[in-house]
């Protein structure tokens, strides 16, 4: 028997382990669990890496009406584009694009 950290859910016939959950499973099981990238042995389980990169907001990824307010607004930050304060979903877009046509 190992013991398995579960990088997913398991749903087996008998039981259920939660992603983050430690549980006990027979040699061969285990075995497929971690090799299969689903789990890792107890004891082996290091925090994953997190991307620094935050979510896309390149214009060329999405359309910016399609971009929630939170990624117009990071995409006006990483573009150094003035927005107004209070301004709506369309208010940003409106400035993000008038500020696209004056660098051409």
């Amino acid at each position: 028997m190992r013991r398995v950290t579960m990088k997913t859910l398991y749903a087996g016939p008998t039981r259920s382990v939660q992603a983050g959950q430690t549980a006990e499973f027979d040699d061969a099981e285990a075995e497929a669990l971690v090799s299969g990238g689903y789990g890792v042995y107890e004891g082996d389980a290091r925090p994953e890496p997190r991307s620094t990169a935050g979510p896309k907001t390149d214009p060329g990824d999405k359309p910016l009406e399609k971009m929630t307010v939170d990624q117009l607004k990071a995409y006006a930050d990483e573009h150094d584009i003035s927005l107004p304060p209070d301004g709506r979903k369309a208010d940003l877009v409106a400035a993000i694009e008038a500020a696209q046509q004056g660098q051409e």
